[in-house]
């Protein structure tokens, strides 16, 4: 019980302690919500590069096999 005692005496003090905690708090959940934001940017840019190439692969093994459709039945 005292040191509940000695809590509530300084009500100011531990105003001041909790509004702390609460900024530290709140700016951490600010600095994690900046990093997910700029790692999912980047996942989306990756993606979309890694999907370029694959269609450009793809698009390239169509045209390989067009050319050689039309070689065999000429």
């Amino acid at each position: 019980m005292k040191i509940l005692e000695k809590l509530t005496s300084k009500k100011g003090q531990l105003s001041m302690e909790i509004g702390i905690l609460v900024m530290a708090a709140v700016a951490v959940a600010a600095i994690a919500a900046y990093y997910y934001a700029s790692n999912v940017s980047n996942s989306g840019k990756q993606i979309t590069n890694s999907t370029n190439q694959t269609t450009q692969v793809l698009a390239n093994a169509i045209s390989s096999a067009t050319a050689e459709l039309s070689n065999i039945t000429d």
